[in-house]
């Protein structure tokens, strides 16, 4: 079967163009226009987990860097060629140090987002600059070679794979939901305030044998390798989720170096540096990794008096941020929690009878939450298996379409 024709991502938009990358000192503002930067930007779709905002009149003044529906944002820094589509009704909107394309009339900006993620790794690699920290530069990026089949096509394969997409993106609202629901639950039982409730330190918890907990592991370079554990780092650790990259491993021949630093079901683990706060549970789904010096780890023993679970969305609570809001800001430089810090940390330790109810009510939430995201990891896996035969014109769209209602 022949493949698609090439063309250039020059060919195939109207514009290409790099959003604003000049100072942005006093620009941010806690509401405004939504200012996507790269760690917003993930394959095939926006994070907006951390969202910047800027005023209007900034907006207005840097009109080369505004953001519409269907313009295709893609990163040039950190995760360079991972593109994502500006959706419809997102509104208005700009953007610092991210390529933006915005595809000509002849071109399914959908379809053209799937070509770009599903080619620019490979192309990326060659063409990116910097050592330390890969680039990709714009001219690199107009010159991005995409398999282009007629626009009929481009639309039935962005089809096939966004109803992909969009039951990943259920999905992940009823994660959203979910989570949601249990943090509620949580606020009502530590807001309760019966004579029973306590407070400990965590480090008191530790002392006591209920938690062990510490940092990762400070890996060197000559200690990289396969077969080994993958290193979760902070970019992995979502709110509530855990999408690893899998690009760096620290040999098996460590293991014993690492010691408690590899993961165990029911960990909760917490980032402590940069984007400090995003927490999550290891669940039997999940493969053994060695956690990196800024994921934190919490591991329940089976006497403590609070679960996995109830440590989960304490770290998402008002108790928590109250505490660690005043002492992630403390240097002048990346917001940071030092393992003293997160030792000192006062968590209300409920009473035996509320704990049994929060868990009887969340604790099937919380397998429900686990269900979607490995439904997630499946339906991502396929997506990905089908995106470059389909881009690349390997199997047309009936053969995909097949693939998909087989494994519906």
């Amino acid at each position: 079967m022949d493949a698609w024709p090439l063309r250039t991502l020059s060919e195939l938009c109207a514009k290409i163009t790099v959003g604003h990358v000049s100072a942005m000192a006093g620009e941010y503002l806690p509401s405004g226009i939504p200012f996507l930067r790269s760690k917003n930007i993930r394959p095939g779709r926006l994070d907006l987990t951390d969202l910047a905002y800027v005023g209007i009149d900034f907006h207005q003044r840097i009109r080369k860097s505004q953001l519409f529906a269907n313009d295709i944002a893609i990163v040039r820094t950190g995760t360079p060629g991972a593109a994502a589509l500006i959706p419809d009704g997102f509104g208005e909107a700009n953007c610092s140090d991210i390529i933006i394309a915005r595809p000509t009339e002849q071109v399914s900006p959908r379809f053209l987002c799937y070509a770009i993620n599903a080619t620019a790794g490979a192309f990326v690699s060659a063409h990116t600059v910097g050592a330390v920290q890969q680039h990709f530069n714009i001219g690199s990026a107009r010159k991005l070679q995409i398999h282009t089949p007629p626009l009929h096509e481009q639309q039935a394969v962005a089809e096939v794979l966004g109803a992909l997409d969009d039951k990943i993106a259920s999905n992940e609202r009823q994660l959203i939901t979910l989570n949601e629901l249990c943090s509620a639950w949580h606020e009502r039982i530590i807001n309760r305030g019966y004579a029973e409730t306590s407070t400990y330190t965590l480090a008191e918890l530790a002392k006591r044998g209920f938690m062990a907990l510490g940092d990762g592991y400070r890996t060197k370079q000559s200690e990289h390798g396969e077969p080994g554990l993958p290193i979760l780092r902070v970019a992995d650790v979502g709110h509530g989720t855990i999408t690893p990259s899998f690009t760096h491993y620290v040999s098996d021949a460590y293991r014993d170096a690492m010691g408690p630093k590899v993961s165990q079901q029911g960990d909760v683990i917490l980032t402590t540096k940069g984007t400090v706060g995003r927490v999550a549970l290891i669940d039997s789904g999940q493969p053994e990794f060695v956690y990196s010096p800024q994921v934190c780890y919490f591991r329940l023993a089976e006497s403590s008096p609070v679960s996995p679970l109830y440590m989960l969305h304490w770290f998402q609570g008002k108790e928590f941020w109250s505490q660690a809001g005043g002492l992630k800001g403390q240097t002048d430089m990346a917001d940071y929690l030092s393992l003293r810090d997160i030792r000192a940390l006062r968590i209300t330790v409920p009473s035996p009878a509320d704990l049994s109810e929060f868990s009887r009510v969340c604790n099937p939430m919380q397998e429900q939450s686990e269900a979607a995201r490995r439904e997630n990891d499946t339906l991502t896996a396929l997506r990905d298996t089908l995106l470059p035969q389909l881009i690349t014109g390997k199997i047309r769209v009936k053969d995909a379409e097949r693939i998909v209602e087989d494994a519906a």
